[in-house]
């Protein structure tokens, strides 16, 4: 996969996850299809615990390998369905992001290493984390490149309202590093990156704004909205983007919600 060099020390190889790789030593969000590049690094950092930045972390002769322990759900595949999908149950299609179904042992709890600043950006999962390394913040997937926010129309956050809280202290964080990283988009200069906040803070408001208009219209469930908001999503993608609209939905003070016979339906109060 091609290597962009960004300073001195730090360079990323793009993929999905891009992956970050400092001085060769430390690597951060090693998975997709960066899983098999051989880096023989001493440390292996993960942002958050979904199956396609975790590989990394199977690397036995890392020295240390680090996964925030809020996710430490994904030690397992049962937890690791749970993390995505909300459940889990026998093997199934619908659990297509089942990258890795082993077992992860052995994790540390801390990083001890002075090169590395961990950031706490919640949102997308409970732990969700980025990394200052060499004056770069690797922000994961705390934001998202256009053909992934046009891709999924509603980009996958455990809870909405820490997600957004978590753009606001990266955009903050931007004035003291020389560059942003994300796992899922594109590789750009510092300016454009923040443009790129920028544009996904805008996308975030425009979902609540389109979401509050079709509850204004009819009361809907969390699935209806969206199939509205998508009509060709696929199953799998109606788990995971429901899981963000109900935790949108639920921290708005001007809805209401009531149990139908085609199941919670959520609706904007009138008054």
């Amino acid at each position: 996969m091609p290597t962009i060099k960004l300073t001195k020390d730090v360079s990323v190889i793009s993929g999905s996850p891009n992956t970050l790789v400092f001085d060769n030593r430390i690597i951060v969000d090693q998975g997709g299809k960066n899983s098999s590049i051989d880096i023989n690094a001493e440390v292996q950092l993960a942002t958050h615990g979904h199956a396609d930045h975790i590989a990394g972390l199977f690397k036995k002769d890392a020295k240390i390998r680090y996964l925030p322990i809020e996710d430490y759900w994904t030690l397992n595949i049962i937890g690791r369905r749970a993390l995505v999908y909300g459940f889990s149950s026998k093997n199934s299609d619908i659990f297509m992001y089942d990258y890795i179904k082993d077992n992860l042992e052995f994790l540390d709890n801390n990083i001890r290493i002075s090169e590395v600043e961990v950031i706490k950006l919640p949102g997308h999962t409970p732990g969700h984390s980025g990394y200052i390394i060499g004056d770069v913040l690797y922000a994961g997937d705390a934001f998202f490149g256009d053909k992934v926010l046009e891709g999924y129309s509603v980009p996958f956050y455990i809870d909405f309202w820490e997600a957004e809280q978590s753009l606001y202290k990266i955009k903050e964080l931007a004035k003291s590093v020389q560059n942003i990283v994300i796992s899922h988009g594109p590789i750009y200069n510092k300016n454009k990156m923040i443009t790129l906040l920028e544009h996904n803070i805008n996308y975030l408001h425009n979902i609540v704004n389109k979401i509050l208009d079709l509850i204004s219209m009819e009361e809907l469930t969390a699935e209806q909205i969206a199939v509205k908001l998508k009509p060709d999503i696929s199953p799998t993608n109606i788990l995971l983007n429901t899981i963000t609209i109900k935790s949108l939905l639920l921290g708005l003070d001007n809805i209401e919600y009531e149990v139908k016979t085609n199941g919670l339906v959520f609706r904007k109060r009138k008054h």
